[in-house]
This record gives structure tokens, sequence and C-alpha cells, in this order.
């Protein structure tokens, strides 16, 4: 069935190369899995029969394929599949047109006007590029999570408006973390191209550097990753908060995080309390097995508090079926049953109820107030530390990325685009292994954690530019 629909789009783009194979094999696969898993869904409702829900999209794309077969066969294809083909090719660059030279009235184009011209053809090359790479980044992110929820999907049953809404609010988010790879291919697929068809050489032949000629990839570059930043501050929070309520809430039919039972909890309040509780249920609002500890600025017990339950109302605690026991300077302890008492705490219900969110979920102010909090009570937070200023550097990726990308590409001139591709992957490769060796040699007390943070954008963005000072000019 693939067969039937993937020979004559073969034989109709035969000019778009492998990359362009690789996009529309991605984009029928997609389509394929999900009017199938939408079927199933439907099938699973008893709202059509099972035999159809498995059959339909295999007659459909078998029919598809073999009415293009039919077509190409006659040499009658379609005209709106020749018109689409057209113009992918066209926005691919994958039909090359010699440049029409004209001439303004009153002579040649000034130099200024011919940087202008060669700057914006640069940057039109570069986001076709760009746009192609991010298009199959998320066809591949949307069929790899298919594939790793389509059981659960077909468990559950949930309706096709909450599938659509997961990627929603999953695609951007993924997108977002894979945003450093797609400026790389883009960068590296252009300026392998520009050196495949000698227009680098020309550039240079009429006095236009290297330099000069990675000044507007550069700046878009920085562009991105301006862009990615205010992405992470303003939209990545609410993004990861909406997608794991749908996931949990809508989907799987479950408690939201803050309502569900929690067990065996340690929470410290403050430098000097304590509480340990067996279960919280935040839906009665109560608390089994507490138990309070006070102590002194020097790490001596002064009260504790054992209660069977704990229940929240709007004028503060209520315990039952406790004692209250006081240790005096020397040792001596004095304990006062209850059956039932009041105590005000300073502690309410939502400081045991609230879920610390992750780290990836947070914005840079949110994770540093959370540290604040952190700190104040006396926690660790030298791991936190590191994913606050990864924060900060992981936008400069971006432009780390095209550095290094540049001089490597002009490595290999005459490469294609497997050779780019190889390219990508080791580069991807070096910076990852550096950045999560870093990682590690920090939480083990080997490196301070801004360090860790900044060293794979350091080690190269210092070999980008060493590279690119010494490439030919």
């Amino acid at each position: 069935m693939f067969a039937l629909v993937g020979f004559p789009l073969a034989v109709r783009s035969h000019r778009g190369g492998r990359s362009l194979a690789l996009v529309g094999s991605l984009a029928i696969l997609v389509a394929y899995y999900l009017i199938l898993t939408s079927l199933e869904g439907l099938a699973l409702s008893r709202r059509i029969a099972p035999a159809l829900a498995i059959w339909l999209p295999n007659g459909l794309f078998a029919g598809i394929g073999g009415a293009l077969i039919w077509a190409e066969a006659r040499g009658t294809a379609p005209p709106t599949l020749r018109w689409v083909w057209a113009r992918v090719a066209r926005a691919g660059g994958l039909t090359k047109k010699a440049p029409a030279v004209t001439h303004a009235p009153g002579g040649p184009r000034a130099p200024r006007d011919s940087t202008h011209l060669v700057d914006r053809y640069l940057i039109r090359s570069y986001l076709v590029f760009f746009g192609i790479a991010l298009g199959v980044a998320s066809v591949l992110f949307v069929i790899v999570d298919l594939l790793q929820t389509l059981d659960r999907y077909l468990r559950v049953k949930p309706p096709l408006l909450y599938i659509l809404q997961h990627f929603l609010y999953r695609l951007p988010v993924a997108v977002y973390d894979g945003l450093p790879v797609v400026t790389l291919v883009a960068t590296i697929f252009l300026f392998l191209t520009i050196s495949r068809y000698h227009e680098l050489t020309a550039l240079k032949a009429a006095g236009v550097s290297l330099y000069r000629v990675s000044l507007p990839i550069l700046g878009l570059a920085i562009l991105t990753a301006i862009g990615a930043g205010l992405f992470q501050e303003l939209l990545l929070p609410a993004l990861n908060e909406r997608g794991e309520e749908l996931d949990r809430v809508k989907i799987r039919g479950q408690l939201p995080r803050h309502l569900q039972l929690r067990t065996r909890i340690w929470f410290r309040s403050s430098e000097t309390r304590f509480f340990r509780l067996e279960l919280l249920d935040p839906v009665t609002q109560d608390m089994h097995g507490v138990t309070i500890l006070e102590i002194d600025k020097d790490f001596r017990l002064q009260n504790r508090l054992d209660a069977t339950v704990a229940h929240w109302t709007p004028d503060g605690w209520e315990f039952s079926q406790g004692a209250l026991r006081e240790i005096g300077p020397e040792g001596q302890v004095s304990t006062v049953p209850f059956v039932v008492t009041a105590l005000d705490l300073p502690e309410k219900m939502d400081d045991f109820t609230e879920i610390q969110r992750p780290v990836n979920a947070m914005s840079f102010v949110e994770l540093r107030a959370y540290i604040a909090r952190l700190q104040e009570s006396g926690h660790q937070v030298k791991k936190y530390l590191v994913e606050l200023y990864s924060k900060l550097s992981f936008p400069l990726a971006h432009v780390v990325m095209v550095l290094v990308a540049i001089p490597f590409a002009l490595q290999s001139p005459r490469g294609g685009r497997l050779v780019g591709i190889g390219l990508a992957i080791g580069i991807l490769a070096g910076y990852l292994v550096v950045h999560y060796s870093a990682i590690a040699f920090a939480r083990a007390d080997l490196l301070p954690p801004l360090m860790a943070a900044w060293t794979a954008n350091i080690v190269f963005m210092g070999l980008g530019a060493a590279l690119l000072f010494r490439a030919r000019t």
C-alpha cells in the first residue's frame, strides 16, 4: 500500500532529491496513522464497524496510489499535484534558475546595493532550509509521540479534540527544545549549497569576505536566541502546565496532581520546624499520622507534637488523638495528651498541597524565586542552580551552533545533503557530550554550577571562532 503511493510520487518528484523524499515519506506516514488512530477510536466506541476501521485507511491510500500510477502511466498527472511539486521545488531551491541581471537606468548597481541583494539571497535561502528542518523535526516528533501514546489512546478512547490539543501544547515545547539542532542543520546545508555551486567563490571574487557572508546568518541566529529566551519566559511554563493537565486529567481521567493522595511526606516549613505526614488527602483537607518537630539553632529538639489526624479549617488546624511533648534544657520531657485541640500555625493546607513543577516547566524568574525559598528553608540548591544558569545559556546555543557549523561545512565543499546530516549529528553529539559531562562534574562538586551550565557554549564558541578565523576569507 505504501509502495503504491510512494512510487508515483517518487517519479513525479525525482528532482527533489533525498530531502524531499524524506519529507514526503514522513508526511504520508503521519497522515496514514492519524486516520488509522481516529478510526480505531470510533470503532472502540462502537460508532463504526471494526473491520471498516482497520481496512479503510489501507483502501483509501491504495486507491490514491492506484490513481496516481494510472495518471503517470498515461502521462496525465493531476494539475494540482504538478502545482504542489512545482511550488515545493521552487521553495526549496531545487530548480535553479540563472538570476536575471538588471541595472538601474543610471548604470550598474552600487556595491552597497549589491551587498544588500546578497544578504537577501542568503537570508531567503537560510529560511528555506530552516523551514524544511523545522518541518521535518515537527513531523518526527508527531510520529514518535503517536507511537508512544497510541496504546493509551486506544485504551482510554479520548475525543479527537483532546488529541489535537495535546499536540497543540506539546509541539511548541518540542520545537523549542530542538531549535538549536534546526539552526545547526539549516546553517550547514546553506554553506554546503553555496560552496557546492561555487556561489561562495563568486562572492569572494567580487570582494565579499566570508565574514561578511556569515554576518546575516549570525544576525538571524541572534534573533532566534532572543525569541527563544522570550518564549522560555512567557509561554513555555503555561504550555507545559496545560499540557500536563490535559494528559493527566482529561485524557487519563486522573485527579490533578495537587489533589492526589500523597504518603510519607517530610516537609521543612522553616529553619526550626519539620513536618512528617503518613498520608495527605487534599480532597478532605486532612493529614493523617502527623508529627511536628521544633528545634533550636543548635539543632536540639524542643517540642514534638504527634496526632492521628489534622484537619484544616478556615480558622486554622484541628488536631485529634495526640500528645504534645516539651523537652526542657536538662532533657526533661513533659507530655500533654489531647483528644481535640486547635493550634494557630503559620502553615496552611496550600503549603502542603503545592506541587513542585518540573524545572523545565518554570521560567527563569520562577525558578530563581523557588531556589530562594529553598535556601531560606535550608535545602541544598546546587542542582537547581545548574538548571537556573542553563536557562540563560540555552538560548545562546543557537549562535554557537551557527559559529561551529560555518567552518565545518566549508571543510566539505563538495558534500551533499548526507554529508550535511553527518556533520550535524557529529557536532550535536560533541556538544551534548561536553554539556552533560560538565553537568555531571557539577553534581559531583567538581565544577561550579555557573561554569557547568556554560562549559559547552564556551568550548564550542571558541572552537567555532578559531576555525572561522583560520578559514579562507
